[in-house]
């Protein structure tokens, strides 16, 4: 039987508000309503009440729990009509333990008198009660509204915490730039989704890359250039890493901190699934990882047969470092710039060849974290750069926004995300 007990000694959480019982939990923010109604009477503001979603958000510790609270302030035009904010200390010497605050979150709407108003629980779990958090927050979801999951940092190394907590949820929400072992975790998750077909999940990282998307599609809009898109047999992605205290290379000891390429990869996911390209079958194997540089070079070919360019095309002139045979394929590598957002996308090459003819789009960030410049060489016509404006981070609010608009599943992304797994089969 698990311990409720709210009295935690030295935990004190005076942004989440009263520590209650976790039985007073809906008593309490009853008067907590009631007192609100006594400032509209008393003409002190309006209290906007609106009640269209359950945002349920799951942290790892105390950190990025207060961190994701302050976040909130930016979704009051979301209308979410209670956050459960649950914390769990998962830590096996914890006592089994769960503690309770709630308190009314008040954000302007138009001005300080007219306010919008939701409810917020936070919940710590620790211990053996971090197992039952799914039946623990069950009876704090408000009935008849669609649940989103907000999963923070990496997937746990046991599942079954977040599968109890995706079974009560109607979409779920994770962030690849927090991960800190980026491929262990997207496997996991490509895993999960070929297991529980009805889950529709959403990956932050798949709204960044967006821009980048949209401008490789644009590329092929154009009617001179939409039969080099079959043509295409290689493929560059650069994203960005930050400079080391004493070197600015990439170097195997810092890749835990330093490299995070996963909107790098869902990029190269997203390119071979439209494509239609599959790994090259060779008895060296098609994929090279290179820990040093940490770059990644794959072999692949179309479903239909190996992808045509004038001359073979070897991973070695890819790399440059590695030399293994392949008739076209995929290539991520970091670019130090300390300008950018580690992991951010600064550089993608499409190199096609249609009758003899090369064609290069290229599109390229610079020293620049708020534009781009979009390029296509061509040896009979080469076309002057432009300047486009793509922000090299988004603000997290400003994607969740996105998200809490969606409940149904996102196909493209999940068909990307299996993509990437592929690429990073051993």
């Amino acid at each position: 039987m698990t311990n409720h007990t709210t009295n935690s000694p030295g935990i004190h959480l005076p942004w989440a508000g009263k520590l209650v019982q976790p039985a007073d939990v809906e008593e309490t923010l009853s008067y907590l309503w009631h007192m609100s109604a006594d400032n509209v009477r008393t003409s002190q503001n309006i209290r906007v009440r609106t009640s269209v979603l359950n945002f349920v958000i799951c942290a790892p510790n105390l950190e990025s729990a207060q961190k994701a609270s302050a976040l909130l302030r930016d979704l009051s035009s979301t209308h979410i009509g209670r956050v459960t904010l649950l914390i769990l200390d998962t830590d096996p010497g914890a006592a089994s333990r769960v503690s309770t605050w709630v308190t009314l979150r008040s954000f302007p709407i138009i001005s300080d008198v007219m306010r919008h108003h939701f409810e917020q629980i936070t919940v710590l779990a620790s211990g053996s009660a971090a197992n039952s958090s799914a039946h623990i927050i069950q009876p704090f979801l408000k009935p008849d509204l669609p649940i989103y999951l907000w999963w923070l940092n990496d997937l746990p190394a046991r599942l079954d915490t977040f599968q109890e907590l995706v079974k009560l949820s109607s979409r779920v929400i994770i962030d690849s730039n927090s991960f800190y072992t980026p491929e262990r975790s997207i496997k996991a998750i490509s895993t999960f989704l070929q297991q529980s077909q009805e889950s529709a999940l959403s990956d932050l990282n798949w709204g960044r890359i967006t821009p980048w998307r949209q401008l490789v599609a644009q590329f092929f809009d154009a009617p001179e250039f939409q039969h080099y898109l079959a043509g295409v047999y290689k493929i560059e992605v650069e994203h960005a890493v930050a400079p080391t205290q004493e070197t600015d290379k990439v170097t195997s000891t810092n890749q835990t901190t330093a490299l995070n390429p996963m909107r790098a990869l869902l990029l190269a996911g997203w390119l071979k699934s439209t494509l239609n390209w599959k790994l090259e079958d060779s008895d060296g194997g098609a994929y090279e990882y290179d820990a040093q540089k940490g770059s990644y070079a794959w072999g692949l070919m179309r479903e239909t047969g190996p992808l045509q360019a004038q001359s073979v095309i070897t991973i070695t002139e890819l790399t440059n470092e590695i030399g293994r045979g392949g008739h076209g394929g995929i290539v991520i590598r970091p670019r130090v710039q300390s300008n950018l957002e580690p992991g951010s996308l600064c550089f993608i090459r499409l190199t096609s060849i249609v009758d003899d003819k090369q064609a290069v789009f290229t599109i390229d960030r610079e020293d620049d974290a708020y534009h781009v410049l979009t390029s296509v060489d061509m040896p009979q016509d080469t076309r002057p750069p432009r300047t486009v404006s793509v922000a090299a981070s988004q603000e997290a609010s400003t994607l969740l926004h996105e998200e809490l608009e969606i409940l149904g599943r996102d196909y493209l992304y999940e068909d990307t995300l299996h993509a990437v797994v592929e690429l990073l089969a051993d």
